[in-house]
């Protein structure tokens, strides 16, 4: 009988513990506002000057307040700290700090409410070195080793916007210093001066010229590798293989030599077409009669090609230099994991006061 009853105990403690934690209700229940970490310093970047880290901490109280105001915590607990990311060598203006909002989600674990250990964040970037997404730095056709840059090669040669960035197939309309976007499970708003771009478009004339010198750099490469000491040793100890390793040379080269012909011809073409900004897209030429394919090269497309990419170049115009380096003259936010209840509040708060960060920048100009 002694035996039936704690049979019978336990069977009821774990249809308690079991009922204790409701899925669904986790998500609808008040978080807190944790206590606020240490200022951060990134690992590699330098510390800012005393008045610029002052600075700094005065924007950042100003966008806490305004999360802690209008941001109850649903679902999660909260806290937010201070980032310092400077970047040297960034054609950027000011220093890089972010606002960072974690959210700690609850959750089930064992029939108990639970949370999570590290937190789903958002973020406010106060004077990034680029969009986030992309960077404003121009892409050198050869590396510090002098050689030519991966980076340039596996890309168009510039960093650039996709039709993520420029969605509804248009560039991005910065009039009233105000641009959105989502990007997978990420919400992106761009705040800037109004009417002014952080960035700059790339024509088809300075487009054609990074193809070429790129065409013109890996032709050097090749032709050096073709000629070395090395390779003509593997073609004499192999040489069943001779036929082979001389239709691999002349792919190679041709590879390079092919699409440089055609980049040279369309830079004579007219100046007003040769100013267009540049759309771009990477394609196959084929043999008109037989649809074999000849090489492959960059082509322009249009805006509304969901495979384009807008070249883009930084533009130190858009920054005032006699601002401190704390002053704002870019945000970039990130709302990360838009599918969550959490995020999702968050988000509201980001589009509800776009004034407040647009008056950041009016306010420091």
């Amino acid at each position: 009988m002694k035996n039936k009853f704690i049979i019978l105990l336990v069977l009821c403690s774990m249809t308690t513990v079991a009922q204790d934690c409701d899925k669904e209700k986790l998500k609808t229940l008040p978080g807190n506002w944790l206590p606020q970490p240490a200022d951060e310093v990134l690992t590699g970047s330098p510390r800012p000057a005393a008045a610029d880290a002052a600075g700094a901490k005065n924007v950042f109280n100003q966008i806490g307040k305004l999360f802690q105001q209008h941001y109850k915590p649903v679902g999660a607990d909260v806290y937010n700290y201070l980032t310092h990311n400077i970047t040297p060598g960034s054609s950027v203006y000011g220093n890089w700090y972010i606002y960072t909002i974690s959210n700690f989600m609850f959750y089930c674990s064992n029939g108990k409410k639970a949370r999570n250990s590290e937190g789903v964040s958002s973020a406010v970037h106060v004077n990034p070195n680029g969009l986030l997404n992309t960077k404003f730095s121009e892409i050198l056709v050869y590396n510090e080793s002098g050689e030519v840059s991966s980076e340039v090669t596996n890309t168009c040669g510039f960093n650039s916007l996709s039709s993520k960035e420029c969605k509804e197939k248009k560039l991005p309309d910065l009039s009233n210093g105000y641009h959105s976007f989502e990007s997978g499970n990420d919400y992106y708003v761009w705040i800037t001066y109004e009417g002014k771009l952080p960035y700059r478009y790339v024509n088809r004339k300075e487009f054609l010229e990074k193809q070429v010198a790129i065409s013109e750099a890996k032709l050097k490469e090749l032709n050096i590798f073709y000629s070395s000491k090395g390779w003509k040793e593997q073609f004499e100890m192999f040489p069943q293989y001779k036929e082979k390793m001389l239709e691999d040379k002349k792919k190679h080269l041709v590879g390079y030599e092919n699409p440089l012909q055609a980049y040279r011809q369309d830079m004579k073409k007219d100046a007003a077409w040769l100013n267009e900004i540049a759309v771009v897209k990477y394609v196959s030429i084929r043999e008109p009669t037989t649809n074999a394919h000849q090489y492959s090269r960059y082509d322009f497309t249009t805006v509304d090609d969901p495979y384009m990419v807008v070249p883009i170049m930084p533009n130190p115009d858009y920054y005032n230099k006699k601002l401190p380096k704390w002053a704002p003259q870019l945000i970039v936010i990130n709302v990360s994991r838009i599918d969550g209840v959490t995020p999702q509040n968050v988000r509201k708060v980001v589009e509800e006061n776009t004034d407040f960060f647009k008056g950041l920048l009016v306010n420091n100009e």
